[in-house]
C-alpha cells in the first residue's frame, strides 16, 4: 500500500491516546499515582559503595501522602535546604523546615546570562566548585526538577567542613567557559557571565511565617458527609409508590428536600428511618421535606419488594415514601460519580439534600443525622469559593490565587455533568447548565458545543451552527465541534468548508475511523484522489480488511493513473467480500482499460 510509512507512529499515536484514556478512567476510579507508597528520604553514606541509608521515618516526611512535586529552597536563609512538597490529596501543600543542626559551610549561587548564546537564567549551565584541597563539587542548573515544579534557580552547595573556597568555574549554556574567584564560605553570590566577578548578596536569616499544622484525620467509619462545591441539578424523575402509582420528584416547586434511599434488609437503614420519623415535624418546620425511596425491587418481579412495602407499614412513616426506580438510582450514581472521585457504587442508607432551587447541594453516605441536614440548607448559598471551603474533607486554608483557583475543577465537573444530561435527553437542565458555563466560564468552548448539539436536535440548524463557529472561536482545533459543524455543513450543501472541517478534527485523532470515513465520502464526492487516497489509507490501518476501504481507494488510485496499485486494491476488496458488485464493475473496467493498452 502506498504512502504507509507512517503507519507504526499513526498507531502509536492510537495506542498513547487509548493508554491515556485507561490511565485517567484509573484515576477517576480512585486509583493512586503512587501506589499509596508512603514518602522517601534516603541519605549519601558517602562511602566508596555509593550506598544510601533509608532514613524516612527519622527525617519527619515519612508520610502517607499521595506526593507529587518536591522542591528544595533555602526558605530561612540559613544555609541549608528546606522542602516543598504537593500532593494530590489532602493536605495539597507541605512544608519542611530542615532544623537538623550542623556547623558545616556552604555556598549559593544565582546565575545570569548575557551573551546571545546564554539564556537569561542560564538553564543548562555547570557549576564547578573547587575547594582548598582540589575537591570539585558539581552542579547542573536545570529547570523544571520535579513534577509540574521548580526548584529554587539558587544552586546550594554543600561544602561540609571545608572553609576555604579555591575558585568555582562555570560552562554557560553557549559553551563559554569562565572562572571566578574571592568567594567566600556561607555566602550568597550573584554570577553575571563575563562580568568576572562574584557579585555578594546580603545575606540575613529570615523568619518563615509558617506556622505547624498538624492534621487530625477524622477516624475511620461507614459514614460520609460530602457537600458538593459545583451545585447540580436534580431531573424531573419520577419514583414508585408502593401500589404502583408513578410520582414526580417535587424538583422546582422551590422545596428543599432530603432523597433518602434504603433497603429493608439494611438494620442502619431501619434506624434512619425511625429517626427521620420522630423528627419528620421539626424538620419539616426547618424547610425541609423528606422522601424515602427502598432499592427493594428495582425489577417489577422481584420478590424483595414486599418486604420493604412491609418494612414502611409497620414504621408508619409520616412522609413520602416508595420505591426507586432504576433511571432515579443511575442519575444520582452519575451526580455522585461527575464530583467525587472513585466511581464507587452508592451504598445505602444514602440520602441526596436538593436545595429549593432543585440542586443538588450535599450527599450522605451511611446513616444520615437529622442535625446535619438542618445545618447544611445553607451550604447552596455563597459564592463558588465558600461552597469548596465548607466542601474540604479536612481543615485548612484556601490560596486567594486565582491562578490556584479551584475554578477549572468545578468546570470540568459541571461540564461532564451538562453533557450527561444531554446524552440521557434531559435538554432543558443541559442547556440551563451550558448556558451557565458560557457565563462563568467565556473562554471555554465545550458548552458552545453541545449547544450546538441541542440546537440541532431541536431542528434550529442556524442556531446550532452558530454555536458551533462560536466554539471554533475560542478553541479553532476543538474536535468535537469542527466535526459537528463539518456534519451540518455537508447536509447544508457545502462539501468543500465540511471536508476542511473534518481535517481539522482528525488533527487531535488522526485514527478516528468515523470522521475519516466521513472525510473519506467527502473527498470522493469532491474528486479530490490524492486527499482521498490519504484518509483512505489511514482508515486501513484500523479497519484492513474492509472491502469498501479497498474499493474506494482503488477508485482513488485509478482516478490518479496508478491502475495497478488500483486493481490491487479491488481484487483485494473481491476476496473479503466476493460479491462486493462497486468493486467488481471497478474492477471490471480496469481490466477493460488494461487490455486496451496493451
Amino acid at each position: 500500500m502506498s504512502q504507509s510509512l507512517n503507519k507504526a507512529d499513526e498507531q502509536k499515536t492510537s495506542q498513547l491516546e487509548e493508554a491515556n484514556a485507561t490511565f485517567g478512567a484509573m484515576m477517576r476510579r480512585g486509583r493512586s499515582y503512587s501506589g499509596r507508597e508512603r514518602n522517601c528520604v534516603f541519605l549519601n553514606t558517602a562511602k566508596p559503595d555509593g550506598r544510601f541509608a533509608n532514613i524516612s521515618a527519622t527525617s519527619g516526611i515519612d508520610l502517607p501522602d499521595d506526593g507529587r512535586a518536591l522542591v528544595a529552597t533555602d526558605w530561612d536563609h540559613d544555609g541549608d535546604l528546606d522542602v516543598w512538597i504537593s500532593n494530590r490529596n489532602a493536605p495539597r501543600l507541605r512544608f519542611f523546615r530542615n532544623d537538623v543542626p550542623s556547623d558545616h559551610h556552604h555556598l549559593a549561587l544565582r546565575l545570569q546570562g548575557t551573551a546571545k548564546t546564554t539564556n537569561r537564567d542560564a538553564i543548562g549551565a555547570r557549576i564547578e566548585v573547587i575547594l582548598a584541597d582540589g575537591q570539585a563539587l558539581i552542579k547542573t542548573l536545570r529547570a523544571g526538577q520535579s513534577f509540574l515544579s521548580q526548584s529554587t534557580k539558587w544552586v546550594h552547595f554543600g561544602l561540609g567542613d571545608s572553609d576555604t573556597i579555591k575558585s568555582v568555574k562555570v560552562q554557560w549554556p553557549g559553551g563559554e567557559t569562565e572562572t571566578f574567584t574571592n568567594l567566600e564560605v556561607d555566602q550568597r553570590y550573584r554570577l553575571i557571565q563575563n562580568n568576572g566577578n562574584a557579585e555578594k548578596t546580603k545575606t540575613q536569616k529570615r523568619q518563615t511565617s509558617i506556622s505547624p499544622s498538624p492534621v487530625d484525620l477524622p477516624p475511620a467509619n461507614s459514614k460520609a458527609r460530602i457537600p458538593l462545591a459545583t451545585l447540580l441539578p436534580m431531573a424531573n424523575l419520577n419514583y414508585r409508590t408502593f401500589r404502583g402509582a408513578s410520582k414526580a420528584l417535587p424538583t422546582g416547586q422551590g422545596k428543599a428536600y432530603v432523597l433518602s434511599l434504603w433497603a429493608s434488609w439494611c438494620p442502619p437503614c431501619e434506624e434512619e428511618l425511625q429517626e427521620l420519623k420522630e423528627r419528620a415535624q421539626e424538620l419539616r418546620d426547618a424547610g425541609i421535606e423528606i422522601i424515602a425511596l427502598a432499592v427493594d425491587g428495582l425489577d417489577e418481579d422481584s420478590s424483595k419488594a414486599p418486604d420493604a412495602q412491609k418494612m414502611a407499614k409497620q414504621l408508619e412513616l409520616p412522609f413520602a415514601n416508595g420505591r426507586a426506580t432504576r433511571e432515579l438510582i443511575s442519575y444520582l450514581q452519575a451526580a455522585h460519580d461527575y464530583q467525587i472521585t472513585g466511581a464507587q457504587t452508592l451504598p445505602v442508607p444514602v440520602s441526596f439534600l436538593i436545595d429549593d432551587n432543585g440542586k443538588i447541594a450535599v450527599i450522605y453516605k451511611g446513616k444520615l443525622n437529622p442535625d446535619d441536614l438542618k445545618t447544611d440548607l445553607g451550604h447552596s448559598k455563597g459564592t463558588p469559593l465558600e461552597r469548596f471551603a465548607r466542601s474540604a474533607p479536612l481543615p485548612g486554608r484556601t490560596l486567594p490565587i486565582p491562578s490556584v483557583s479551584r475554578h477549572r475543577n468545578q468546570y470540568e465537573a459541571q461540564y461532564r455533568f451538562a453533557t450527561f444530561l444531554q446524552q440521557r435527553g434531559h435538554t432543558r437542565l443541559a442547556n440551563a447548565e451550558n448556558r451557565a458555563l458560557i457565563q462563568s466560564f467565556p473562554k471555554n468552548a465545550g458548552p458552545h458545543n453541545n449547544l450546538g448539539i441541542s440546537h440541532i436536535r431541536a431542528k434550529k440548524f442556524d442556531l446550532a451552527e452558530a454555536s458551533f463557529r462560536e466554539a471554533l472561536r475560542i478553541q479553532s482545533d476543538h474536535s468535537e465541534a469542527n466535526a459537528n459543524l463539518g456534519t451540518l455543513l455537508a447536509q447544508k450543501g457545502n462539501l468543500p468548508e465540511a471536508a476542511n472541517h473534518f481535517k481539522r478534527a482528525l488533527r487531535g485523532n488522526p485514527q478516528d475511523i468515523k470522521n475519516l470515513t466521513i472525510l473519506s465520502r467527502l473527498l470522493l464526492k469532491l474528486e479530490r484522489w490524492p486527499e482521498a487516497q490519504v484518509a483512505l489509507e489511514k482508515m486501513l490501518i484500523t479497519e484492513p480488511d474492509s472491502a469498501n476501504h479497498h474499493t474506494n481507494l482503488g477508485l482513488a488510485l485509478a482516478k490518479q493513473g496508478q491502475f495497478t496499485l488500483a486493481i490491487t486494491h479491488l481484487e483485494m476488496a473481491l476476496k473479503l467480500q466476493p460479491n462486493h458488485a462497486e468493486a467488481q464493475q471497478n474492477l471490471k473496467v480496469l481490466r477493460r482499460l488494461g487490455d486496451k493498452g496493451s
